[in-house]
C-alpha cells in the first residue's frame, strides 16, 4: 500500500492499481450519438453480442404482467438478500442435479469474476486468461495485483504441469469473445479434471451457450468438484443487456462461501422476478424460445458469413456463437477506421485491437435481424465512397507538394501496371473521382455489398503521361486547391472527350 499525494490530499492506493486502466467495452451508443448528433434510437448496434430474435417480452413468451404481479410491493421492501427463488429457478434450468445451493446470484459476468478473484487471488498469483479474449479477465485479475499470462484456446488444452502448478485460476471463454469458437463438453471436462488435480480453479465463462449450444456446457461438473465456478449470463441471451443478471455455478462449499462474501442485495426485484420468469420457462435451455433463437442465428450468421465474404478485404473467421470475428487485413482501411466510418452512418461494430495487442484488423459483428444487415451493407459502400475520396485528397495534396516525385511507379507499386503498360502514376487516386461522367470509361457498377460504386477501371486518362504533367502543373498553381481541380477538368480532361 502506498500513499500518492494530490494537492495535499493522500490517496491511500494498492501500488498495483495506479498505472490501471478503464476497460473498453461495447454498447456505448449513448457516446456515438453526442459524437455525431444522432439519436440514440436511430443508431444501429452491431456491437453487442444479445440475442437477434428478440426479448421474450417482444415474443409474449414472458407477460409483462406477471412480472408486475411479481413484483407487488417488494419496490418498497430490501430484497430477500438469499435469492431463493431465483436460485431454484436457476438450478432447474440446469438440471442434472444441480440445486440450490449451487447458485451465486451475481449483477452481471463482471460481478461474479470479481467476487471469485476477491475470494481467492492474491498478489502475484498467476491467473492464466484465453487469448484472444475481452479485457475484464486480465482487468480484474490485475485489480487483485495477480500475474497474468494469456494462452490460446488450443493452448489451454496443454497447459503443461509446470504452468498449472504456479496458476491459482484458469479462466475459459466457452464460445470464445471474440472468435465465437466453441470447445467441446469432452474437451472442457478434461479441463475441468486436469485443473483439479493441481489444485487450480477453473473459471468458465458460458455467458453465451445457450445461443450456441447448451450441450456444451460443463455446468453440472461442479458437483463434488470445490476447484470449478462456471457462470452464466441472463442478459444478453434474452437481448437485454441492460438487465444486469447472471449467477454461478459451484460446488456446495465454495457456493456457501462465495454467497457470505458476495454484496448483499446485489440484484434488484426487477431483475430478480425477470429471472425467475425466465429460468422457470420449460424445457430450460431447449425451450423453445431458445431453440428457434439457436435456429435464427445459424440461419442469420450463414448468410452474414456469405455476404461479407464476397466484400473484397473481409474474412469473416467460423463461428459456433451469435457473432462473427471479421478479419480486415485486406481492406484498405484499418479496423479503427472502418469502425469509426460506420459510426458515422449511425452503425456500431466492435472494433478488437484490445483483443489483438494492438493489431488494427479485426473487428466483431453481431449478428442482427437481415433488414438492420441489409443497412450495414449499404452503409459499407458510402464510407469507402467517402474513406476513399479523403484518401485521394490526401494523396492528391502530398503529390502537388512534391511535385509528382513521389508518386508510384512500376518498381514500387504490387498493382502495376492497373491500367497499361508504361503508364504514368503520378495521380494513383484521381484528383475528379467521383467524375460519374461516363465518357472517362468510367461507370457505376454493382458492388459487392449490393450497391452501386463508381468503376474507373477502364479510365486510364490521368495515366496518359503528357496528360497527367498537364493536370498537375495546373493543380500545382497558385490558388485554391478545388477551383483548380475544377479548372483542370473543364480545360485540359473534357477536350480529350
Amino acid at each position: 500500500m502506498i500513499s500518492v499525494y494530490r494537492k495535499n490530499f493522500p490517496l491511500h492506493l494498492k501500488h498495483y492499481l495506479l498505472a490501471l486502466q478503464a476497460r473498453k467495452h461495447s454498447g456505448r451508443a449513448y457516446e456515438l450519438a453526442d459524437k455525431y448528433n444522432i439519436a440514440e434510437s436511430a443508431i444501429l448496434d452491431f456491437s453487442v453480442m444479445k440475442n437477434p430474435l428478440g426479448t421474450p417480452f417482444d415474443l409474449k413468451v414472458i407477460d409483462v404482467g406477471t412480472i408486475v404481479s411479481m413484483i407487488g410491493e417488494k419496490f418498497l421492501q430490501y430484497p430477500d438478500n438469499r435469492y431463493m427463488e431465483l436460485r431454484g429457478a436457476a438450478a432447474a434450468f440446469i438440471g442434472y442435479g444441480v440445486t440450490f445451493e449451487n447458485i451465486v446470484p451475481g449483477n452481471g459476468p463482471c460481478e461474479l469474476l470479481r467476487l471469485v478473484m476477491g475470494a481467492v487471488v492474491n498478489e502475484d498469483d498467476l491467473v492464466i486468461v484465453p487469448s484472444p479474449s475481452a479485457g475484464q479477465y486480465r482487468h480484474i485479475a490485475e485489480i487483485f495485483g495477480a500475474s497474468v499470462e494469456a494462452f490460446s484456446p488450443g493452448d489451454l488444452l496443454r497447459l503443461s504441469k509446470m504452468t498449472l502448478d504456479r496458476a491459482k485460476i484458469v479462466i475459459v471463454e466457452n464460445p470464445n469473445d471474440p472468435t465465437g469458437s466453441l470447445i467441446s463438453r469432452n474437451e472442457m471436462c478434461r479441463i475441468a479434471e486436469k485443473c483439479a488435480e493441481h489444485n487450480t480453479l477453473l473459471i468458465v465463462d458460458e455467458s453465451s451457450i445457450e445461443l450456441a449450444d447448451p450441450a456444451a456446457s460443463i455446468g453440472d461438473m461442479v458437483l463434488g468438484n470445490d476447484h470449478l465456478f462456471v457462470i452464466r449470463s441472463v442478459s444478453n441471451i434474452i437481448g437485454m443487456p441492460g438487465i444486469r443478471l447472471a449467477y454461478g455455478i459451484a460446488s456446495v462449499p465454495m457456493s456457501g462461501v462465495l454467497n457470505a462474501a458476495r454484496l448483499s442485495w446485489n440484484i434488484g426485484a426487477f431483475e430478480e422476478a425477470i429471472g425467475i420468469a425466465f429460468l422457470g420457462m420449460p424445457g430450460g435451455p431447449y425451450c423453445k424460445y431458445l431453440s428457434d433463437s439457436r435456429s435464427l442465428i445459424k440461419k442469420e450468421r450463414e448468410f452474414i458469413t456469405e455476404r461479407l465474404s464476397a466484400i473484397y478485404g473481409f474474412d469473416p473467421v467460423k463461428s459456433s456463437a451469435n457473432y462473427l470475428l471479421v478479419d480486415v487485413i485486406d481492406l484498405f482501411l484499418d479496423s479503427v477506421r472502418l469502425t469509426e466510418g460506420l459510426a458515422s452512418q449511425g452503425i456500431m461494430i466492435r472494433e478488437c485491437s484490445d483483443f489483438f495487442d494492438g493489431e488494427k484488423r479485426y473487428v466483431r459483428i453481431s449478428v442482427r435481424p437481415r433488414d438492420e444487415f441489409e443497412r450495414l451493407l449499404h452503409s459499407l459502400d458510402e464510407v469507402f465512397a467517402r474513406l476513399s475520396r479523403e484518401d485521394a485528397r490526401e494523396k492528391l495534396e502530398e503529390t502537388i507538394e512534391h511535385g509528382g516525385t513521389t508518386s508510384a511507379g512500376r518498381g514500387s507499386c504490387e498493382y502495376y501496371p492497373c491500367h497499361f503498360w508504361g503508364q504514368d502514376c503520378t495521380f494513383c487516386f484521381c484528383p475528379f473521382y467521383a467524375c460519374e461522367d461516363e465518357r472517362t470509361g468510367g461507370r457505376w457498377i454493382a458492388s459487392s455489398t449490393g450497391g452501386q460504386v463508381w468503376s474507373c477501371e477502364h479510365c486510364n486518362l490521368l495515366h496518359r503521361p503528357k496528360v497527367a504533367k498537364i493536370v498537375l502543373d495546373a493543380l500545382m498553381a497558385d490558388g485554391d486547391t478545388d477551383e483548380n481541380i475544377r479548372r483542370a477538368w473543364k480545360d485540359i480532361i473534357e477536350p480529350l472527350f
